[in-house]
């Protein structure tokens, strides 16, 4: 593309330089690895459980950003979809996010999710605080993902 941005990788961008965005790097809640567009990883930190990874990739598809994004879990080092046995989980609302059978495990089951969202408008009313804000953009969904992997039902990745 000769080195034209996107104006949706120009978005993600801007975000990713704002305040709310540094902040998070820098208090350690999250680290941008790596963006191929539209497809973005980012780690989030996890809270200390025993045999848990300290932390756990994302890959955000951010195709029309600031348009909602959808996520997966993501294996950094191998560059392919994180197994199943290494997903977070839970007592019952950390499970209830990270479904396998979900869509075939290619994103999260949860409102500010793109893909999850259609065909579950009632979400809009019972979970409005969950929803994406283009606004904020990618913060949405980080400030969730770090909120539930530091959350009391957490409790490690499957197979720990």
């Amino acid at each position: 593309m000769n080195g034209i941005v996107r104006p949706d990788q120009q978005a993600f961008e801007v975000h990713c330089a704002r305040a709310d965005f540094r902040l998070g790097v820098i208090e350690g809640r999250w680290k941008h690895l790596a963006t191929t567009w539209p497809c973005a990883m980012i780690e989030i930190t996890a809270a200390a459980r025993p045999n848990a990874p300290e932390r756990y990739a994302f890959r955000f598809d951010l195709a029309g950003y600031p348009a909602a994004a959808t996520a997966r879990p993501w294996d950094a080092e191998k560059s392919s979809p994180l197994a199943f046995n290494l997903w977070p989980t839970g007592k019952t609302i950390v499970p209830s996010i990270f479904r396998r059978e979900w869509n075939g495990g290619t994103c999260l089951y949860w409102p500010v999710d793109r893909v999850s969202m259609e065909g579950h408008d009632q979400w809009r009313h019972e979970h409005p605080s969950r929803l994406w804000q283009p606004k904020r953009g990618i913060i949405c969904y980080l400030e969730q993902l770090y909120d539930l992997l530091h959350s009391s039902d957490y409790s490690g990745a499957c197979g720990a």
